[in-house]
C-alpha cells in the first residue's frame, strides 16, 4: 500500500519540525507514505519525534555521520528508500493542506507519461506577507518525482551546498520530453514558512551574490554535463547552455551593481562556464546563432537590469573570458 517516501533534511531543526510532522500526518493518503527525517548531523538528533508520530505513520530517522549540506542529505534519503514515489520537504515548513500529497498522487497515478508532478507553493516573507509560485523548476517544494525516471537517468544530487536543487530540477528539466514529462498542477501544495536567520536572508542577502552564485555556475554546469550523457544531440539542452551564459553576464552585473565584494569571485565562476560549456558553442556556432537567444533571455530578466548598465557589451563580455 505504501507509494510515497517524504523526506525530510534536518539540521537542528528541532524548534520547527513538530509544524512540519503534524501537516504530514493530517494527509489524507498517510497510509501511503513512509517518513524519513535525514539527521545531517546536528549532533542531538530527532528520537524524541520519532516516537511521538510512530503511532500515526511509518517514521524513521537517519543520521549522517558528517554535514554534507541539504542536497547530500536529501541524496541520501532518496537512496535509503525505495517507494514508487517520492518529495521532499524542509524541516522548517508545512504542505498547505490534508490533500496536498492526495492531489500530486492522483494525477501521477492517472498520467503515466509524466514523471514529475509540480504543485504551487506559497513563500512566507516578512511582516506576513506572501508569494505565490507557480510552475516553479528550481526549489524542491511542491514536487513529486516518479523514482523509475530519476533511477532511468541516474538523476543525483550532488555535493554543493547552493542551488542544489536547481541543478537536480535541471536535469530533470533537460531530459524530459514529449513521452516523458513534467506536470504543472494550479494547486498549491505547500507553504515555504520564513526564516529571519535562513541562508538566504542573512548578511543583507549576501548569500544572493556569493555563495549563491558560484553554487549556481557549479550546478548548471554538473546538469548541462549529466544531461548530456544521455542526449547528446538535444536541441534544448544546446539552448539552454547559451541561455546560462546570458543570464550570467546578467548575475554578473547584478553583483557589479549591489555587491562589488564578490566581483571577481563570480567573475572567475563565468570563466569557469565559458571554458567547460560555453567555449564549444562559441567557437562552432555564428553570432547571429546566439542573436534570438540572448534576445529573448534579456527580455524575460529586463526588470532585473533596470538600475544596471554594463560598462560592456554581452560580445565584449564573452570575448573577456575566452582571454
Amino acid at each position: 500500500m505504501k507509494k510515497i517516501d517524504i523526506i525530510i533534511p534536518a539540521f537542528k531543526a528541532q524548534n520547527t519540525i513538530l509544524r512540519t510532522l503534524s501537516s504530514i500526518v493530517m494527509q489524507s493518503v498517510i497510509d501511503k507514505c513512509a517518513v524519513t527525517i535525514i539527521n545531517d548531523a546536528d549532533g542531538i538528533g530527532y528520537g524524541n519525534f520519532v516516537e511521538m508520530f510512530k503511532p500515526f505513520m511509518e517514521i524513521k530517522e537517519i543520521t549522517l555521520e558528517k554535514n554534507g549540506g541539504p542536497g547530500v542529505a536529501r541524496q541520501k534519503g532518496i537512496d535509503d528508500t525505495q517507494l514508487q514515489y517520492f518529495t521532499c520537504i524542509d524541516a522548517d515548513d508545512t504542505f498547505s493542506g490534508a490533500f496536498s500529497l492526495e492531489l500530486l498522487l492522483t494525477k501521477a497515478e492517472q498520467n503515466l507519461e509524466y514523471h514529475t508532478f509540480i504543485g504551487g507553493f506559497i513563500e512566507e516573507q516578512l511582516n506576513l506577507t506572501f508569494v505565490n509560485h507557480q510552475n516553479d523548476m528550481i526549489w524542491m517544494f511542491g514536487k513529486m518525482y516518479r523514482r523509475a525516471f530519476i533511477n532511468k537517468y541516474k538523476i543525483r544530487f550532488n555535493e554543493t551546498r547552493a542551488n542544489e536543487d536547481n541543478g537536480f530540477n535541471t536535469i530533470i528539466r533537460l531530459l524530459s520530453s514529449d513521452t516523458e514529462k513534467i506536470m504543472f498542477l494550479p494547486d498549491t501544495v505547500y507553504y515555504w514558512h520564513y526564516k529571519s536567520d535562513s541562508i538566504t536572508r542573512i548578511n543583507n542577502a549576501q548569500y544572493s551574490y556569493d555563495g549563491s552564485f558560484v553554487g549556481y555556475v557549479d550546478n548548471m554546469i554538473y546538469a548541462i554535463k549529466h544531461a548530456k550523457q544521455y542526449k547528446p544531440f538535444h536541441n534544448y539542452i544546446d539552448i539552454w547552455a547559451i541561455q546560462i551564459m546570458c543570464q550570467l553576464y546578467i548575475y554578473y552585473y547584478q553583483t557589479v551593481k549591489r555587491d562589488p565584494r564578490f566581483v571577481d569571485q563570480n567573475y572567475k565562476s563565468c570563466q569557469k562556464y565559458y571554458r567547460e560549456i560555453f567555449k564549444h558553442y562559441h567557437e562552432t556556432m555564428l553570432p547571429d546563432n546566439f542573436l534570438q537567444i540572448f534576445g529573448e533571455t534579456f527580455s524575460t530578466q529586463a526588470q532585473n537590469m533596470i538600475d544596471i548598465v554594463p560598462d560592456l557589451t554581452i560580445w565584449q563580455f564573452i570575448e573577456k573570458l575566452k582571454n
